[in-house]
């Protein structure tokens, strides 16, 4: 396996385990958002973000690239991906803005009907 792709399944093994956190807490909005040189996770309630914990420095770069190909935002500052979150199917409705010149993001969570 080379290691980009070693590099991309950690990365995603890594949104999927912060996701996840976000489904346990209830609540179906994450935002991703770097507080000096941390990647932060926050979990919104409304407008309110709550807790928060960290990517791992070594992944920050690698979960930024999976998000951005996996919602398809190398051209847009919205997009979608499917995400399969403690056993149950999901659409992440993904949103990229500028803060303070570094790129962050929301994650809105929607459990997908069967």
């Amino acid at each position: 396996m080379s290691d980009n792709t070693e590099n991309s399944d950690q990365a995603f093994r890594e949104l999927v385990r912060v996701l996840e956190g976000a489904v346990q807490a209830g609540v179906t909005s994450i935002g991703l958002e770097y507080k000096g040189r941390e990647l932060m996770v926050f979990h919104q309630a409304g407008m309110v973000g709550l807790g928060a914990a960290r990517i791992p420095q070594e992944l920050q770069e690698a979960v930024i690239e999976e998000i951005v190909n996996r919602a398809g935002l190398s051209r847009k500052s919205k997009g979608k991906m499917q995400v399969r979150l403690l056993g149950k199917g999901y659409e992440a409705i993904v949103e990229e803005y500028d803060s303070f010149g570094e790129s962050a993001f929301t994650i809105a969570l929607k459990e997908r009907k069967k």
